[in-house]
């Protein structure tokens, strides 16, 4: 469809609303679809999936209590696959459920000053936005320093859904 005047537009609105409600309505009815596959492979398998997790739980019971047979080597290969303990990276956590992050950011601060502690630097893109506004800073300016202020301009179609059916056009 070719457009030859502005109000040529409004018929074609009208044409992408009613092909967008199209859309939608196939889109809900195969997200229907999707949900009743999703729940009905749940169905299926729920069984063997907890019958697995319990496996993997009885495997995991074993090795735990036969944790010697792990000293040598911290993973014993089989024809299938393997099973072993892994040592993770150390990382820093809480103490206990009495302290939180902010108590222990002051107690590291008060303990450690300048020690442990990281001030992340960044550039405050708000605050150089309200002063390019109020002209407190320029171009020039900004440019000295590597910076440019930078608006992009977008065309948009917005449909008015709920005149979709309301209206005939044409």
């Amino acid at each position: 469809m070719k457009f030859s005047s502005i109000s040529d537009i409004e018929n074609g609105l009208y044409e992408v609303a009613k092909r967008e409600a199209e859309i939608a309505k196939k889109e809900a009815i195969m997200n229907l679809k999707i949900q009743g596959i999703k729940e009905n492979f749940d169905e299926q398998t729920h069984t063997l999936r907890a019958e697995a997790d319990l496996l993997r739980s009885d495997i995991e019971a074993y090795c735990i209590k036969n944790k010697y047979e792990f000293e040598k080597q911290r993973t014993i290969d089989f024809t299938i696959g393997s099973v072993g303990f892994r040592t993770n990276p150390p990382k820093v956590a809480l103490l206990n459920r009495k302290y939180n992050l902010k108590t222990a950011l002051e107690l590291v601060k008060r303990i450690f000053p300048k020690s442990y502690l990281r001030v992340k630097e960044e550039i405050d893109k708000e605050t150089i936005l309200a002063d390019y506004s109020q002209k407190k800073i320029t171009d020039g300016q900004l440019a000295g320093v590597g910076l440019k202020i930078d608006q992009d301009e977008s065309f948009s179609i917005d449909v008015k859904w709920e005149k979709l059916n309301e209206t005939k056009v044409g």
